[in-house]
């Protein structure tokens, strides 16, 4: 039962492949995923629903429903340019969704952001599944933590809740006390590398922001070229109708 349980655990914890979400089987199936996306209640009604989720606010929604620990929504904000949504799917599948042991394979992003039709259902239902894992105590999520180097741990300050996030670390006993003088090797190599990983994301989302400032500089920089255009153009309307009236007389 012990290595049952380390082993569910572990596959929460575990490096996850994306793959393109599978095809719901039936109308049934279908519509049972309709009514447990239902049961919550989102910030915006859900008319067209490959449409409602392309930006992905509505899934992030979803997901901090059912594990609020793991999503932070002002990350999130509604968006009608590629660019936005893309980031925010990104978002969801660097920050959260591995950390359940889900990862939305690009494939499956880029169709969700054109509201390809079906695609968000088959992700829906995969989310579903490990929700429903969740619940049933099949798959552990890793909880965000404060620190990027373990704590050190003191008899009755939840050392089992220690144990779970450090999986493969040496259990710690019951009669053990005081503080220790430095965390294990093992334990600062693993949270290095944890570190590097934290780097990494930060870097990823400060370009996908970077990129989102470019395209928005591009855009404006447009407005203002067709701005300057219309004013050309109203410029000579008046100097040819002020030209029409010089030569009747009327002015």
């Amino acid at each position: 039962a012990k290595n049952g349980s380390k082993s569910r655990v572990r596959l929460a914890a575990m490096a996850v492949v994306a793959v393109v979400a599978p095809a719901i089987e039936s109308d049934e199936d279908l519509q049972r995923l309709y009514n447990w996306v239902d049961e919550t209640s989102l910030s915006r009604p859900k008319r067209n629903i490959s449409r409602d989720f392309a930006d992905g606010v509505l899934f992030a929604e979803l997901l901090n429903h059912y594990f609020p620990r793991l999503v932070e929504m002002h990350n999130y904000s509604a968006a009608n340019s590629h660019t936005q949504k893309l980031y925010n799917w990104n978002t969801l599948n660097t920050k959260v969704l591995k950390k359940i042991g889900y990862q939305i394979h690009t494939q499956d992003i880029d169709d969700v952001c054109r509201a390809a039709p079906g695609c968000i259902e088959r992700m829906l239902k995969v989310l579903q599944e490990n929700v429903l894992q969740m619940q049933a105590g099949q798959l552990r999520y890793r909880a965000p933590v404060a620190n990027v180097v373990p704590r050190v741990a003191t008899a009755g300050s939840g050392l089992r809740d220690e144990e779970e996030r450090s999986v493969g670390s040496r259990p710690i006993g019951r009669g053990e006390r005081g503080v220790s003088p430095a965390p294990p090797a093992s334990g600062r190599s693993k949270a290095e590398k944890y570190q590097n990983e934290v780097d990494a994301e930060l870097l990823v989302e400060k370009e996908q922001r970077l990129a989102e400032m470019r395209e928005m500089v591009d855009i404006m920089s447009e407005k203002i070229k067709k701005l300057e255009q219309l004013v050309r153009i109203k410029d000579a309307k008046i100097d040819a109708m002020g030209q029409k009236l010089q030569k009747y007389g009327l002015v």
